[in-house]
């Protein structure tokens, strides 16, 4: 990768071969001149930097300089948990809102909770009912169709990476899926009742 410097001194030259010939332009022995032109050329070198870093700010899941941005175009923080997020969990909640769909079934919620970091499955009652029910299935009142238990497997671990975390935070953070139940809720509907459980947390 091309250092700040390179970009300076390349730019410098460029500058340099690029004034008019003649006694009053010499290539060499101008100290004071190309002093001044290899400020000039730090500037371009450092725009040069900004124009590469912005190619990175173009998705939430890279995104460091305007994540702040990111999360105000989607409504984001809306969880009080969220203000103490680390960079890779607020990335993921706003490229998992930015990516939502706009049906609640048990496979959206699954996906929804993969893109928060959780391996999920939904549990969905249904009353008992002849001609459809087999011997063996648990009875239950009409109301339970309207019922789901999502079951959250793992707690989300969140590592400390080179790159993608920020000094200070943890080199590991364990997460239950305090996320997950809020977007849940949020976006719930409102004649359905949502419950949650953990397995191996």
């Amino acid at each position: 990768m091309t250092t700040t410097e390179q970009k300076t001194t390349a730019y410098t030259a460029a500058m340099i071969a690029g004034l008019p010939q003649g006694p009053a332009f010499p290539r060499e022995g101008a100290e004071k001149r190309d002093g001044l032109i290899r400020a000039i050329a730090r500037e371009f070198a450092l725009e040069d930097d900004l124009v590469d870093s912005l190619m990175n700010e173009a998705s939430p899941l890279t995104a460091s300089i305007t994540l702040e941005e990111w999360e105000a175009d989607f409504g984001l923080l809306d969880c009080d948990h969220q203000h103490a997020t680390t960079l890779q969990e607020r990335r993921a909640a706003v490229h998992e809102k930015r990516t939502r769909v706009g049906s609640l079934n048990p496979n959206a919620i699954v996906a929804l909770a993969k893109k928060l970091g959780y391996d999920a499955e939904i549990i969905e009652r249904r009353p008992f009912i002849t001609g459809l029910s087999r011997c063996g299935d648990r009875l239950g009142r009409a109301t339970s169709r309207f019922w789901w238990t999502v079951r959250v497997y793992e707690a989300r671990l969140t590592r400390f990476r080179t790159g993608m975390s920020r000094t200070g935070e943890k080199l590991m953070g364990i997460a239950r899926a305090e996320d997950l139940i809020c977007v849940l809720e949020r976006i719930n509907h409102s004649h359905m009742k949502l419950t949650f459980s953990y397995e191996g947390n």
